[in-house]
């Protein structure tokens, strides 16, 4: 008994070691839509993403069909939904093949029931009773979506937004959005993060995002179910030419953002999944849930079965 004890000390030490790596090694992945792009396929333009949010790295998925696929939103059972402004269409999303079909079926296009002939710029998301909300950067207004036939009504007004949002997310009952960051001449125009009033459709500023995100045009914005903020921004055609688009990381509290990682050309839509800090009010945080990786798992797995041996082994003894 005296030598088998320092021999569990051990294993136990090492089974709280591989806890403690798999919590640090656990990343963010989020999906998202180059709706702009220099890539030299076109169906690897206006295709569905796997990014992984701290590194940049960006697995392929496929080609969504359709031509400006912008904002991206997941429901609460995992369902990816998507708004094109090309067609204006609510479309659901495969994640396995990235092929976009409108909602209420493959010839339902147009079924956002807006002018085909003007410029919305979506962003996209859904809160904690999946309800849906889209919001246009270029309109500077917000909408409620019907997920059944796709229509899209104006809450507070066309305009009540006051300012031109690219994105939005929910976090418990918020609503934060990420401004467009440059006009149509290339100067600064809203590169902010805000608050938006889901029942009055209007915005308040919470801050500038800074230097680490300029320059962009628009971005995608979205919760991880840790509540840390993310965004990417499209850096296409900003002053001094075509560059990367960027992964940040926002303070929700100040608007002021840090940039982790480069990643494709052109994103301008975010979903890391659905609506975070259900059940929370006010301004409460999201409840982190430490996740293991897969590798990290099967070493604790491990760990445990040698753990039974050992105690086979003492009671044989």
């Amino acid at each position: 008994m005296r030598i088998a004890a320092p021999m569990l000390c051990r294993v136990l030490a090492l089974t709280t070691l591989l806890v403690a790596s798999g919590m640090a090694y656990a990343q963010t992945f989020g999906l998202a839509v180059n709706s702009r792009g220099n890539e030299i396929d076109s169906q690897r333009v206006d295709a569905l993403w796997r990014i992984n949010m701290e590194t940049g790295e960006a697995e392929y998925i496929g080609w969504t069909s359709f031509l400006d696929l912008e904002g991206l939103a997941f429901t609460s059972d995992g369902e990816l939904l998507g708004a094109d402004d090309d067609t204006k269409t609510l479309v659901r999303v495969s994640q396995t093949s990235g092929l976009a079909i409108p909602v209420g079926g493959q010839l339902n296009r147009n079924n956002l029931g807006v002018s085909l002939s003007e410029n919305f710029d979506f962003g996209m998301a859904l809160d904690c009773e999946d309800l849906a909300y889209v919001v246009s950067s270029s309109q500077q207004t917000l909408y409620q979506v019907d997920l059944d036939s796709g229509e899209i009504v104006p809450i507070g007004g066309m305009g009540a937004l006051g300012a031109p949002i690219s994105d939005l997310t929910v976090r418990g009952t918020e609503a934060f959005g990420i401004g467009v960051g440059l006009d149509a001449n290339g100067a600064a125009f809203a590169p902010n993060l805000y608050a938006i009033d889901l029942e009055t459709g209007e915005s308040s500023l919470i801050g500038p995002l800074g230097d680490a995100a300029l320059p962009y045009n628009s971005a995608g914005l979205d919760f991880d179910a840790d509540g840390v903020l993310w965004a990417v921004t499209d850096r296409r055609a900003v002053p001094g030419g075509d560059f990367p688009s960027a992964i940040l990381q926002i303070d929700p509290e100040t608007g002021q953002a840090s940039l982790l990682a480069e990643t494709i050309v052109g994103l301008e839509s975010l979903a890391i999944g659905p609506a975070t800090g259900c059940g929370l009010s006010g301004s409460a945080a999201a409840i982190a849930v430490p996740v293991l990786s897969w590798e990290s798992l099967m070493a604790l797995m491990l760990v445990l079965l040698a753990l039974g041996a050992l105690q086979v082994r003492l009671r044989a003894a």
